[in-house]
């Protein structure tokens, strides 16, 4: 079928298509990117390639269509031509993957036209190592952090796709709903994602604790997410005394982060990569002074001196130090306070995200060919083994998934 239609409305229409929906700053993106454009009064949809989806309270509150596709019961090539059937219609003129091989695999059986970004959202040589497979169907490749782009930009596998550094946002509150904050009291200190050691090196916290009570100041640290090392956390990380206190919260649900941000004062991140961290960017928005990484990706651009304290990576002593130094500087600490969410506002907020993405979009009044009725799916690009994606082996994995229904 190669007839090609037009469209007559200048709006975009926007699929964002992910590997999966798990808790993280992934799809927390995904639900401020969508519920904004949703309220600017532009088509939207949500599509992911697995189950789970414990943020679909969210996704419902802002009006966010989303459909999730069972991995337990469904082989992949039949979760990808169900997606390729609600693209085709929905008539996306935008279509962004996001999250994951998976999801970029839907870029190649896209008609000509309709406009493919894919994203990078970690600073991680997995990651490009990944893209570069599918840069041959991309018209945009989009990084949450100017490092990310350099990187990508130095790359013989990206050198035919346009870069675009396209940061997160977040949802800024008004100072009336801010809490005011007493700094002469203890220290409330959060940590808030994912618990564990890849990547955000939470076995660092039971050595940043025996710092801070041999230090003897008064504190209380909240530890909010969950993952497979809260176990090891909780049996490590004990209160000292009555003034140096640990608690745990668990998974927190996105509606009640904000409230949880604007019971505490410092946020802790020791991560040792990431590409721009949406709960640093929720944390400063909402006063919180950072204690982070002093990473080459996703940190500089947010945090400096005047807002924040960047520690080196391997320093794990710095960690305790800087915090140690906030409580015997608080005038200082209230100046960071009141700079963090300044600098969140005036350059990652929800509004100058979505305009930035909107920005990077082309003219919408364009040719897009028809879509197909049927697609023949391979296998996807990085399977490295074809035997598994052959017809019988196919066929095998059909009754394998029928049996676990």
């Amino acid at each position: 079928m190669n007839q090609s239609f037009k469209h007559s409305s200048t709006a975009p229409r926007i699929a964002l298509v992910s590997g999966g929906l798990k808790l993280g700053g992934s799809t927390t993106f995904l639900i401020n990117l969508a519920g904004e454009l949703i309220r600017r009064g532009m088509p939207v949809e949500v599509l992911s390639f697995e189950r789970e989806n414990p943020m679909a309270a969210d996704f419902q509150k802002q009006n966010i269509p989303v459909l999730c596709l069972d991995q337990q019961r469904m082989i992949f090539e039949d979760r990808l031509k169900i997606i390729l059937q609600r693209l085709a219609q929905f008539q996306p003129t935008v279509v962004v993957s996001t999250l994951g091989a998976t999801s970029f695999e839907v870029l190649r059986y896209l008609p000509k036209g309709v406009f493919r970004i894919g994203m990078g959202q970690s600073d991680d040589p997995n990651v490009y190592a990944m893209m570069r497979h599918y840069t041959p169907w991309m018209d945009l490749t989009a990084m949450v952090s100017p490092v990310m782009k350099k990187k990508a930009e130095a790359m013989p596998g990206f050198t035919r796709v346009q870069v675009a550094y396209l940061p997160y946002g977040v949802p800024m509150c008004s100072e009336a709903e801010l809490l005011v904050r007493d700094f002469s009291a203890p220290l409330r200190i959060l940590y808030l994602g994912r618990l564990d050691h890849e990547q955000k090196r939470v076995q660092l916290f039971p050595k940043i604790l025996r710092q801070l009570c041999a230090n003897r100041l008064p504190f209380h640290w909240t530890v909010a997410g969950d993952g497979p090392d809260r176990g090891f956390l909780e049996a490590k990380m004990k209160s000292a005394s009555s003034s140096q206190t640990v608690s745990f919260a668990g998974s927190v649900r996105y509606a009640d982060v904000p409230a949880m941000l604007k019971q505490h004062d410092i946020f802790l991140l020791a991560s040792d990569y990431e590409g721009l961290p949406l709960s640093l960017l929720e944390a400063m928005g909402n006063r919180l002074v950072p204690v982070v990484s002093a990473l080459e990706s996703g940190i500089p651009e947010v945090v400096d001196a005047s807002n924040g304290c960047l520690v080196p990576v391997n320093d794990v002593a710095g960690y305790a130090k800087a915090i140690i130094h906030l409580h015997q500087h608080r005038q200082e600490l209230a100046a960071k306070s009141a700079a963090a969410r300044a600098r969140v506002q005036k350059d990652f907020s929800v509004a100058a995200m979505t305009d930035r993405w909107l920005a990077a979009l082309p003219p919408m009044t364009t040719n897009i060919e028809s879509w197909p009725n049927q697609w023949k799916i391979t296998g996807p690009l990085m399977s490295g083994n074809s035997l598994q994606f052959s017809r019988p082996a196919r066929i095998l994995r059909r009754v394998v998934a029928k049996f676990r229904r």
